[in-house]
């Protein structure tokens, strides 16, 4: 068996004390006034000795893991997936390593991921949460550890979060499509209590002030059954002449309902979307739709829970949609 090199071994093959050492491999050399020669040529002995750092001993002694728990609301949704492969890069750049659970849009099993995630000690928290999960928002806080929702949040609770424009993003979508000389506007939702759901209707709402227009919600956990009746009223006795999705879920969904009972986009009905999907690309017509700024949401999370995590305020940060139509890009 291969011994483990130490801090030790390191030292007396230099001829330094094993303080200085590790005053070196912990980034630690101007704390110990570590001269730059001396410190270069410690990390080059650890190179060549391939030391590894002991990283549970550190924790121990730091009551750091440099660890976080990034908990998505349905990781099968390519926004979603997106996001936490956008976190888990960007927290790399921070030294972090990142834990990914799914909630499955159930606030139970969010709160036992954040058990299981909290006895593994991490050091803080990215969530996208679930309906109904304010108790277990509420809970991390009252414990102490750094927390920023992502994508949703809950306008009653204290915390930090990076979410998107989605009233001004959904008022400006809708506005468009009054533009083209759409009268006759359906709403799809979910039926949730979260604050980006709200602002999407109400966005709606506002943009449609004055013409007629109807909102329908369905429930999440219904969905298949529930959106093929909604869209089968929507077509047959409201008689819309446009249906405006608030998630890319709803949408792709809807389209493939569409699309399968020989519903022309946008000859006989037209159809937005909030938020993007690769499905848009290989319709026949383009698909106007918000387009979430992935990266930089999960960017500003990591770098708000880090900020967060060394000086312990909270930030609040709505970031600007795009909205995409069949022929240019409107910011």
């Amino acid at each position: 068996m291969v011994k483990k090199v130490s801090l030790k071994d390191i030292a007396l093959k230099i001829g330094v004390s094993t303080a200085l050492v590790s005053y070196v491999l912990s980034g630690n050399e101007e704390k110990g006034r570590v001269g730059k020669e001396t410190a270069e040529k410690i990390r080059q002995v650890a190179k060549e000795l391939n030391y590894q750092p002991n990283h549970i001993a550190k924790s121990l002694k730091t009551g750091k893991t440099n660890t976080i728990g990034l908990i998505v609301a349905d990781i099968s949704n390519p926004f979603f997936a997106s996001i936490a492969r956008a976190v888990e890069d960007e927290s790399g750049k921070y030294g972090l390593t990142t834990i990914i659970g799914s909630s499955d849009e159930s606030p139970e099993k969010l709160k036992n991921l954040v058990e299981v995630f909290i006895k593994r000690q991490v050091d803080g928290f990215i969530i996208s949460p679930p309906d109904h999960s304010e108790e277990t928002i509420e809970y991390i806080i009252s414990l102490g550890i750094p927390i920023c929702l992502i994508d949703r949040h809950f306008d009653h609770v204290k915390s930090s979060y990076v979410v998107t424009d989605n009233k001004e993003s959904m008022q400006k979508a809708v506005s468009h499509l009054l533009g083209m000389g759409y009268k006759n506007l359906a709403f799809i939702a979910y039926n949730s209590t979260l604050q980006h759901m709200k602002d999407r209707e109400q966005g709606f709402l506002d943009a449609t002030s004055e013409i007629y227009s109807q909102v329908y919600k369905i429930n999440f956990s219904k969905q298949h059954d529930e959106l093929a009746s909604t869209i089968e009223v929507i077509l047959n006795e409201q008689k819309a002449d446009a249906i405006v999705f608030a998630t890319n879920t709803l949408s792709v969904a809807g389209l493939k309902y569409l699309t399968q009972h020989k519903v022309k986009i946008p000859q006989d009905l037209n159809v937005m979307c909030f938020d993007f999907s690769e499905v848009y690309d290989f319709f026949y017509h383009p698909i106007i739709h918000v387009k979430q700024p992935i990266e930089q949401l999960a960017k500003e999370s990591v770098t708000i829970l880090f900020n967060q995590m060394k000086e312990e305020h909270l930030q609040q940060l709505v970031l600007n949609s795009e909205l995409i139509t069949k022929t240019r890009v409107m910011v």
